[in-house]
């Protein structure tokens, strides 16, 4: 993912003192976020200042906040960014030949800008989704073999 570059802002890596923060703030949110609740924001230091988030809202920054208290470094990528072959790769951890080759064999969808392939970011998580899928049935179904013929 570090070729998303061009959709998304640098990666926020955290100070010292930031990782502190969002560790007190998880804390706090954590209990929040698991029950779902829109929350409102009030500004410390301007107590004019509301904010009104959506418990959606609440639950992704929950997420960026666990990844910043363990100074793990944080982008977000637009759900309808387009991607290129690469930067798909990337993401997949696989080789760009390999994208392509799945892309060509129609096992998930691509646009074509001028002469090069897109991949929607929406789309190649439905297609991980599916490939998890994919892999813990067959990891099932050697736990049952195994288990058949006493081989546990």
């Amino acid at each position: 993912m570090l070729a998303l570059m061009d959709q998304t802002a640098e990666p926020v890596a955290v100070t010292d003192d930031d990782a502190l923060i969002a560790r007190r703030a998880v804390e706090k949110l954590r209990p929040v976020a698991a029950s779902q609740q829109d929350i409102r924001m009030v500004v410390q230091e301007q107590a004019d200042i509301i904010v009104p988030l959506p418990a959606a809202a609440v639950a992704q920054m929950l997420l960026i906040l666990e990844a910043m208290a363990e100074q793990t470094p944080v982008s977000i990528i637009p759900f309808n960014a387009m991607l290129t072959t690469q930067q798909a790769a990337d993401y997949l951890n696989v080789s760009r030949q390999y994208l392509v080759n799945k892309l060509q064999a129609g096992d998930m969808p691509f646009q074509m800008v001028g002469s090069h392939r897109r991949v929607k970011y929406s789309d190649l998580l439905i297609y991980e989704k599916e490939r998890q899928a994919v892999s813990d049935t067959a990891m099932r179904d050697l736990a049952d073999f195994a288990r058949e013929h006493d081989l546990e």
